[in-house]
């Protein structure tokens, strides 16, 4: 009883109504605006701010609650110490960074760098507007009290503006129906000299998504499950056709065996890549502009530049697939 108590002391100079920005009076079982009158559910011990959503976006949101809910599918969602070196490895800041500071995850989907930030001692906040995300990121934490999950939408986020030391959506605002647009209603709410971090899909290979779109049109056409089933059809076993496909398509190379761990891994990551209706890709030189745009400085990249030749560039990239870019608030 007491950690759920401290979880909701987290809450409590964070959260503003999403939709006036009027201050939020608490209540046992929900939220109440009392400037307009909007009421927001705790449920299962998680703060459901999650207001209406587009057909698409609960497309995607469909997609995303059954990619959460088979976490364990995945060696790497599972909850596991190594989960610290991995995220220091990703976001490039010293182990003892992260002590102290107020944290928000911003889609954290199955929680595992919620998992390891906290267990880095940062205070998170976790967000996620699939029912499977919180749910596994709730019972995942349960017994951390420096751990606060809450369901919500990122074009809708409850919080007031200059409060978080660091704000990181890591794989998730390309799944958005505007990156950009995503990328401005978090850069708000990280304070002076704080950080934001994000991980966004990098334009390459246009005949390679051409195609990969091709199918993802097609795939939409059948129900969550039997996406999830027909996506390892993509796990090549056979080198050669592997090398044949893999510039046309998004598929993987199954270079262990009959191992089914590793096997549903490589599945998940292809139902992650295929399933979602937004898939938009981009370059450093935009997501650059995006934190330029917000007032950032020291913007680095945590993975460098690997391709310099142009056609090296146009076929994988300059960062290889993904731009992982962090930048301090000025």
């Amino acid at each position: 009883m007491q950690t759920l108590l401290t979880k909701k002391a987290v809450l409590d100079d964070l959260l503003v109504c999403p939709f006036c920005r009027g201050d939020l009076k608490d209540t046992e079982a929900q939220y109440v605006c009392p400037n307009c009158h909007r009421t927001y559910p705790v449920i299962d011990h998680i703060p459901r701010f999650l207001t209406g959503l587009s057909e698409r976006e609960q497309q995607v949101k469909r997609s995303f609650h059954l990619e959460q809910m088979r976490y364990l599918d995945s060696r790497h969602l599972h909850f596991r110490q190594e989960l610290v070196e991995q995220w220091l490895e990703d976001v490039q800041l010293p182990r003892d960074y992260f002590k102290g500071k107020l944290v928000l995850d911003a889609g954290c989907g199955a929680g595992r760098w919620t998992y390891a930030m906290a267990l880095l001692g940062a205070t998170v906040v976790a967000v996620d507007f699939t029912e499977g995300g919180v749910q596994v990121t709730h019972q995942a934490t349960a017994d951390m009290d420096n751990v606060a999950v809450i369901q919500a939408n990122i074009f809708s986020l409850p919080f007031k503006h200059d409060r978080f030391d660091f704000v990181v959506s890591w794989g998730v605002l390309h799944h958005t129906p505007n990156t950009k647009s995503a990328f401005g209603r978090l850069a708000p709410l990280v304070k002076k000299q704080g950080q934001l971090y994000v991980m966004v899909y990098e334009k390459h290979n246009p005949l390679k998504f051409f195609f990969t779109d091709l199918i993802r049109r097609v795939l939409r056409l059948v129900s969550e499950e039997r996406r999830y089933r027909i996506c390892k059809w993509f796990v090549i076993q056979n080198p050669i056709l592997f090398r044949l496909l893999r510039d046309r398509i998004i598929c993987s190379l199954n270079a262990k065996g009959d191992d089914p761990l590793e096997i549903s891994t490589l599945q998940l990551g292809l139902y992650d890549a295929y399933s979602p209706e937004f898939n938009h890709l981009h370059s450093r030189q935009e997501v650059e502009a995006w934190f330029q745009e917000h007032g950032f400085e020291r913007i680095c990249l945590t993975k460098p530049v690997r391709f310099t030749a142009r056609k090296d560039i146009r076929l994988f990239g300059e960062c290889g697939g993904s731009v992982n870019m962090r930048g301090v608030r000025a």
